[in-house]
């Protein structure tokens, strides 16, 4: 196979591999429901899949497309740094089992790790992992720390993961995204997604 579009080509996998985590994440963790009475699981499962499809298209793109100059696909680690990423998350697994601690924390603080180490050793890498980084935490920190910080996670962490970060225009983004979120999921679906953290009782959203 010769991919033509390398920019295509990632793209697609990074929206196969979200659309991917975040139907299983809602289909594991929240009722399904059906098509006439939805769970809180069907809207996030649907929409993972579609995510999933168009990323799937646009790979069958980047091998279809014409060849964009350059078009050699170069990647951006070696597998020297996928058996470092491996060998962290074994690592922590380890620790916590005999720790105790939640398999959540091994992802997070895995994540979190590789993520640092590909700012500071990958910069070439660094849109990829800062986005799927940022697919783990927004999934990871819907339920203790609510909707809202959820999405601050997932916004300003991807947006890292561009050539520039303007805070402006990131805040915009991230103020227009929770108020849809919570206007059409919350209020219009009627989807039990927690707005603040657990430890606000009265939270002033409603």
């Amino acid at each position: 196979m010769k991919v033509k579009s390398p920019k295509d080509f990632w793209a697609g996998l990074m929206f196969i591999a979200s659309g991917l985590f975040f139907a299983i994440w809602a289909k594991e963790f929240y009722q399904m429901g059906t098509a006439v009475r939805m769970g809180p699981a069907y809207f996030p499962f649907v929409l993972g899949g579609l995510l999933a499809v168009l990323g799937a298209a646009i790979l069958a793109e980047s091998v279809l497309a014409h060849p964009e100059g350059d078009a050699t696909l170069k990647l951006p680690f070696n597998i020297i740094d996928i058996a470092i990423v491996v060998a962290i998350y074994v690592a922590l697994g380890l620790l916590a089992y005999w720790i105790g601690f939640s398999s959540e924390y091994v992802i997070l603080i895995g994540t979190l790790i590789v993520a640092v180490l590909t700012i500071l050793y990958r910069p070439n890498a660094k849109a990829i992992v800062l986005i799927t980084a940022a697919t783990v935490a927004y999934g990871y920190l819907m339920k203790p720390l609510g909707l809202v910080i959820a999405t601050a996670a997932l916004v300003y962490i991807s947006a890292l993961g561009g050539h520039e970060f303007k805070w402006k225009e990131v805040s915009i983004l991230f103020v227009i995204l929770i108020i849809f979120s919570v206007l059409v999921f919350v209020k219009g679906l009627t989807l039990p997604f927690p707005i603040c953290p657990e430890f606000i009782a009265n939270c002033p959203i409603r």
